[in-house]
């Protein structure tokens, strides 16, 4: 009964864990990076080289309010998001349907920066919760997936709880390559389970009314002489720097993080890193007076309860030690879910190597383990060869990590269907070699300024780039030994 048990089990964690792994490969690969998302913006902006954090002053916030009351003219619905230690500049942007782009300002004197438009870190912010794929269809995506992986979790740790303890000791990276691949696989799903049941059940939970969406309210009436809606206040005549004073003491705790704009009123809500609650606690002032309204926070149980996951899973309260730790979690993550794609195939092999379906996986394999990476790291050399100056660059730069991601994925397709995946592998691996070698030289070539102003922000994204070639290049260098 027990083996019966095992062996089913161990069918379940193949087949279900291979196609939940092909998407989470790249949700916890995305995720990784996005810990640092907006550090990636700041990089891929180098003309913005505010070094310290400034809070912002009445002559920013007027401008701001300026800029705001321009862009509602336009019939675009912008709002501010004021400085933090992570973004120190003062932004009045809008949604563009993937990021939240638009102008930075000076804090201390409201001029504006001329940073180059970017799609920035929310390209793998954006990937990472709903894979490009629009927030409906791509978030439903992600939660199946995140399911998949708490039940795989759950039927691994059944599987191999008999042997666990031995395997683990027992580290053969010498063996021979299956039974290496799978006691590296064992070692990091054990070290990572938690981070990785973490992730994955705050992440479900967080958006679980896309699962299962609440049911619709009755339409109110439809009344045949409805007033059309109220025009929007002049906010140039709305000091902005009191009510900000006067949010701070209505939230107390919570610093400022945006400032949103509506017919009736302008609210003040909490910063995301303010703790470890991600609430969205704010207070509201009536326009055009400034009136003081009744500061608005959610303190049941049930609402800090969700607060406290969503601050989990986000990480926006995490200083920079645990922002690391956040994204070491998750590469490690990513290598269980690559580990297990590559065990998947190698199992079965010999059995059905020679079948058109195992050769596609092969390719899958590559185009997922080895494509993604050079992709995203095309993207971020694309930001330095594409002019600063062209007229929609942001759509730009995201063409290019999806034609690099397309590319890859139709030579990894091509070479594996022909029998020569390994061939896919070694060209795909010395791709992610040269990209991410480059990426330092690019960067230092191309804003010598904005490294020697921000030298351990620029060395940081660098050292990521470089981190992944070296582990590409020893890849590709182990590869080719055992081929030969």
């Amino acid at each position: 009964m027990r083996e019966t048990l095992r062996t089913r089990l161990g069918w379940l964690h193949g087949w279900l864990g291979y196609g939940a792994a092909l998407v989470l490969t790249c949700i916890f690969a995305t995720g990784s990076v996005a810990v640092f998302n907006m550090e990636i913006t700041r990089w891929m902006q180098p003309e913005v080289q505010l070094a310290t954090l400034v809070p912002p002053g009445a002559l920013a916030l007027d401008a701001a309010a300026r800029l705001v009351a321009a862009e509602q003219a336009r019939g675009v619905s912008a709002f501010i998001t004021l400085p933090s230690a992570r973004s120190p500049t003062l932004d009045v942007v809008h949604y563009n349907g993937h990021e939240f782009v638009g102008a930075r300002l000076d804090p201390a004197t409201g001029a504006a920066i001329p940073a180059r438009i970017t799609a920035g870190g929310g390209l793998f912010y954006n990937f990472h919760h709903t894979l490009f794929l629009g927030p409906q269809v791509g978030t439903v995506i992600v939660n199946i997936a995140g399911m998949a992986l708490l039940v795989a979790i759950v039927s691994g740790v059944v599987i191999h709880i008999h042997a666990l303890v031995p395997d683990i000791i027992l580290f053969r990276l010498s063996a021979a390559r299956l039974r290496a691949w799978l006691d590296a696989h064992l070692l990091a799903g054990v070290l990572f389970v938690p981070f990785m049941v973490m992730m994955a059940y705050t992440g479900v939970l967080v958006k679980a009314d896309m699962l299962v969406p609440a049911a619709p309210r009755p339409a109110r009436p439809v009344q045949a002489n409805t007033p059309p809606p109220a025009p929007m206040p002049d906010l140039t005549r709305l000091p902005l720097a009191p009510l900000l004073a006067q949010a701070r003491a209505s939230l107390p705790g919570q610093e400022p993080g945006f400032i949103l704009f509506a017919p009736q009123r302008v609210s003040i809500f909490a910063g995301d890193a303010s703790s470890a609650f991600l609430t969205r606690d704010h207070a509201d002032f009536t326009l055009p007076e400034g009136t003081p309204l009744p500061a608005s926070t959610t303190a049941t149980p049930i609402a800090r309860t969700m607060q406290f996951m969503h601050g989990l899973h986000y990480a926006r309260f995490a200083p920079p030690g645990l922002r690391w730790l956040y994204f070491l979690s998750g590469v490690c993550g990513t290598a269980v879910m690559a580990s297990g794609l590559v065990l998947f195939v190698m199992k079965r092999r010999r059995q059905a190597g020679h079948r058109w379906t195992h050769r596609l996986a092969d390719g899958l394999n590559v185009a997922i383990i080895a494509g993604l990476p050079a992709a995203m790291l095309a993207f971020l050399a694309g930001n330095r060869l594409v002019p600063a100056s062209l007229t929609g660059r942001e759509d730009w730069e995201t063409g290019i990590f999806f034609m690099a991601w397309a590319l890859c994925a139709l030579h990894a397709l091509f070479q594996a269907l022909r029998g020569q995946a390994h061939r896919a592998w070694q060209a795909q691996l010395g791709l992610v070699g040269l990209l991410g070698a480059s990426l330092p030289v690019l960067d230092l070539l191309c804003s010598p300024a904005a490294f020697y102003t921000l030298p351990g922000l620029h060395m940081a994204v660098d050292g990521m780039g470089s981190g992944a070639a070296m582990l590409a290049l020893y890849a590709r260098h182990k590869l080719r030994r055992q081929d030969t």
